[in-house]
């Protein structure tokens, strides 16, 4: 038997409870634009059974105020409100389970010059 390298996408379940929870908020697996954003980032993984395949989500919440500085507070809600939407959604094919795996932190982004907060999520997902 030869494994299948991926499984169903589950960036459009993703998309779907992150905008039904910030609909004012561009989402984006691109960059998106503006002041307040929720940029994700999407990273297959392994099987733990043949029937799921593991996925890791990164969530980058910024919130730049007119000064160019982070607010933190807005940021954090964010990345909060994300992360709990995909927790309530776990169950909502293709996903399996979802659990924190790290964050949320703030940090840097060297390219923007601008802080942000930054944590990732395992999906388990449907493998087929």
């Amino acid at each position: 038997m030869t494994p299948r390298l991926l499984g169903i996408d589950p960036s459009a379940r993703i998309l779907a409870a992150l905008r039904n929870v910030l609909p004012d908020v561009p989402i984006g697996f691109d960059m998106p634009t503006g002041a307040r954003r929720l940029f994700l980032t999407l990273a297959a993984g392994a099987y733990p059974t043949p029937v799921t395949q593991r996925w890791t989500l990164t969530m980058s919440a910024y919130s730049t105020t007119p000064a160019s500085i982070l607010d933190h507070a807005d940021a954090q809600s964010m990345w909060l409100t994300a992360a709990r939407a995909l927790l309530a959604a776990r169950r909502r094919h293709p996903l399996c389970d979802v659990e924190v795996q790290a964050g949320p932190i703030t940090t840097h982004d060297t390219t923007l010059d601008t802080d942000y907060v930054y944590g990732s999520l395992m999906l388990t997902c449907v493998a087929q």
